[in-house]
C-alpha cells in the first residue's frame, strides 16, 4: 500500500511504499493530488486513505 506524501514547499506530491519513494511510469512526483491518484490506479497501487503534509501550507510565504 503507498502512503501520500504532499510536499507543500515545492508543491509536489509522492507516493511512499516500504519507506522509500515509489516510481510510477517513470515519474517519483506529480504536481497535484488527482494525477498521483491516477497514476496509482493505472499501475494497480492501492493508496491509504493517510495523507501526510509536510512543509509549509501557506504558499503565498514563500
Amino acid at each position: 500500500m503507498g502512503r501520500i506524501i504532499e510536499m507543500a514547499f515545492t508543491g509536489l506530491w509522492v507516493i511512499r511504499r516500504q519507506g522509500a519513494l515509489a516510481e510510477v511510469g517513470g515519474r517519483l512526483s506529480w504536481p497535484d493530488r488527482a494525477s498521483l491518484e491516477r497514476a496509482a490506479a493505472e499501475a494497480g497501487i492501492p493508496l491509504s486513505g493517510d495523507i501526510i503534509h509536510t512543509g509549509r501550507l501557506n504558499a503565498d510565504h514563500r
